[in-house]
């Protein structure tokens, strides 16, 4: 089982997989968690209440942790690979994220992600941060609200995507156009690099058309990750 705390992922998953929950816990005032026992009791879950210490052990958890004093046990969420691209034939906006390593960008991407529609976001097996227990926590409930796709190969899923009536772009500091400029396809894949590596080339060179962020001084010449696919997510949707 899955342990998923705080107020924000909880009422995630009870919005997007409520069937997934098998048991709530609960420590602290009843009238501060009114809104879960509604919930948990709509959807027939079990809760319960223990004592501050019972709760921090059954929850294991890190001291810098923001649990709220709410916690679920719920199944697994699904799992999503090259096999399953085809769950994305009648999506408008994908998000590519190429070896982006660092739990708490990725995080932040998933959460951009989720707050803006975006219809998968597409990671890497190796060299990337996978779809942890921690990336879940500081996503804060967005993990619940878009797949994540986990792939070997990017370029040749790029390429998939491509022929599936996808146009990528690629975010390269080298690319003509800024976002703004850009007149984005009705079915877009938008790939963003690692901070400091930026795409790799042969993920540059599978995307049809590089764009770019305009900005940067000298010793401040990129974003970090999380930060530039967000930008890119707003401008995108404000667009089309």
């Amino acid at each position: 089982m899955e342990k998923i705390f705080g107020k924000h992922s909880v009422r995630a998953v009870f919005l997007t997989r409520p069937d997934d929950i098998r048991r709530m816990v609960i420590a602290g005032k009843i009238e501060y968690h009114k809104e879960f026992i509604d919930l948990a009791r709509r959807n027939g879950i079990n809760y319960e209440f223990l004592s501050w210490p019972e709760f921090r052990r059954l929850g294991e958890f890190e001291e810098h942790d923001k649990h709220q004093g709410i916690l679920i046990l719920v199944k697994p969420r699904p799992t999503y690979n090259e096999k399953d691209l085809d769950l994305l034939k009648t999506g408008r906006c994908i998000f590519a994220v190429d070896q982006i390593s660092n739990p708490q960008n990725f995080a932040t991407i998933i959460r951009s992600a989720a707050f803006f529609g975006v219809d998968g976001i597409i990671t890497t097996r190796n060299r990337a941060a996978d779809l942890s227990q921690t990336v879940v926590r500081y996503a804060v409930g967005g993990a619940e609200f878009v797949k994540v796709f986990t792939v070997i190969n990017l370029s040749r899923t790029l390429n998939e995507l491509k022929s599936m009536g996808f146009w990528a772009y690629g975010l390269d500091e080298r690319g003509q156009k800024t976002l703004a400029e850009t007149e984005f396809a009705e079915k877009t894949v938008f790939v963003v690099g690692a901070e400091g590596q930026g795409l790799r080339r042969k993920t540059r060179i599978n995307c049809d058309e590089l764009v770019r962020i305009p900005g940067g001084i000298k010793g401040v010449e990129s974003l970090n990750a999380a930060v530039a696919a967000s930008i890119a997510m707003s401008e995108i949707f404000r667009l089309k």
